[in-house]
């Protein structure tokens, strides 16, 4: 049995046996803060000897059975430092955390210590929030340059939806892509020159290419006029091209100017945690009683995007039942995003009070935005705000009831977010942790 370095006092009035150190303590101040370190101080010792109670320097010898001795030196840590806690860093990523206070919020769960257990559990719901307002506060909007030229002329809601009557513009946004592309669109034949010199038989469909910026269809090139564009374009890169080698053979003597890095708006937020940590925080928060965390930890697990992080077998990997509820919750986060979240944009709807309706309905941007999401290989992120908004090529009006479709669908999200995976409500949670 060895002696604890920091907590060996030499006024301390209890030793306690912790695994193979020896902690010499007060044992008033550990009475003041838990109810059962007074019940445990009570009874008498099972090993001791002729009747007596073990002791050392005078001092009665108490064993702590199935403690660890790192966690219990945190606890007193924390007990005898009321700025422990000041020691974690502000930024620190979640195994730092994890390290730090897992002991402490096993031993204050045991020994019930309702200070320091609630103590920890606010750590824990800052990174992990129980409510949709604690999400929107500690999930900044992530800053996106293609949504404006500068950042100070970016459209900033911070989850704050504006309704459609208060928009005050009044004429259609044409959405600006970088490629065109086409569709098939069924629709009569067209009478145009290029219908006259390859006519459509009547038993095959037409086929009218529809650039997906365009409200209608433009008129067909004839194939002469075609070739000699595509001559003079030819002809115009060839000369772009050659002009650029030459600046480039001026320019290559001379001293190139430092460039500036871009830099974006610095965001307060935590590390992004590893698949690996989130099941560490799953299974201490499983077996320290803190199931209000648990809803949105099962979240960021499943909306990775390889479930093979979670699924492979590790020394922090979960049980096959809770990898289960993973599986199931990410079918639910999948048909989420598109009954609630993001049905604004397979199903739009244009503002009742929009000017252009007309033309805001045959906007082809929503569809688009939600083919792009769907080929990126990500997740289910039916809680992720959509930042996108000028891609819609519809009015502001639409725009703004478009967001607060959105925020409800999301709001929703979160509300469902326990049942996804089967641990009934947010309230009912709620209620299990603090009984």
């Amino acid at each position: 049995m060895s002696r604890s370095a920091d907590f060996w006092l030499h006024d301390g009035s209890i030793i306690l046996s912790v695994e193979n150190t020896l902690f010499r303590v007060h044992q008033t101040i550990l009475v003041n803060h838990s109810q059962v370190f007074a019940d445990l101080f009570s009874l008498p010792q099972p090993n001791a000897a002729d009747g007596g109670d073990e002791t050392i320097e005078g001092c009665r010898v108490v064993v702590l059975a199935d403690d660890s001795a790192a966690d219990f030196e945190d606890l007193l840590g924390a007990i005898y430092h009321p700025s422990h806690f000041d020691d974690l860093p502000a930024d620190a990523d979640l195994d730092v955390l994890l390290e730090f206070i897992s002991g402490i919020l096993r031993l204050s769960t045991k020994y019930i210590i309702p200070a320091l257990r609630k103590r920890c559990i606010s750590l824990l719901s800052a990174r992990f929030p129980t409510t949709y307002e604690d999400y929107m506060a500690s999930s900044p909007r992530p800053y996106t340059p293609s949504m404006a030229k500068s950042a100070g002329e970016r459209f900033e809601d911070h989850g704050v939806v504006q309704d459609d009557t208060i928009a005050t513009m009044t004429t259609p946004v044409t959405a600006t892509y970088s490629t065109v592309t086409f569709s098939l669109a069924p629709t009569s034949p067209p009478t145009t020159l290029a219908s006259s010199i390859y006519p459509v038989p009547s038993s095959s469909r037409p086929i009218n290419p529809i650039p997906n910026n365009a409200a209608h269809p433009s008129p067909t090139i004839p194939p002469t006029i075609r070739h000699s564009r595509s001559r003079r374009h030819s002809s115009q890169r060839h000369d772009h091209h050659r002009n650029r080698e030459q600046d480039h053979e001026r320019s290559r003597d001379k001293p190139s100017k430092p460039t500036k890095p871009f830099k974006t708006p610095s965001i307060p937020s935590f590390p992004l945690p590893k698949s690996s940590s989130l099941m560490r925080t799953i299974t201490l928060a499983q077996s320290t009683n803190v199931p209000t965390i648990l809803p949105y930890l099962y979240y960021l697990l499943a909306r990775t995007s390889s479930p093979r992080r979670f699924l492979s077998h590790s020394p922090t990997s979960l049980s096959w039942h809770q990898k289960t509820l993973v599986l199931v919750g990410r079918t639910h986060l999948h048909a989420a995003e598109l009954s609630l979240s993001h049905a604004f944009l397979i199903a739009f709807e244009a503002s009742p009070n929009c000017v252009t309706p007309n033309a805001c309905r045959a906007s082809r941007g929503p569809m688009m935005e939600w083919a792009m999401l769907c080929t990126t290989g990500r997740g289910p992120e039916p809680l992720r705000p959509w930042e996108r908004w000028e891609r819609l090529g519809v009015c502001e009006r639409c725009v703004g009831h478009a967001k607060g479709k959105h925020e409800r669908g999301r709001r929703e999200v979160w509300e469902r977010l326990p049942g996804f995976f089967e641990m009934g409500s947010w309230s009912r949670l709620g209620k299990t942790q603090d009984a």
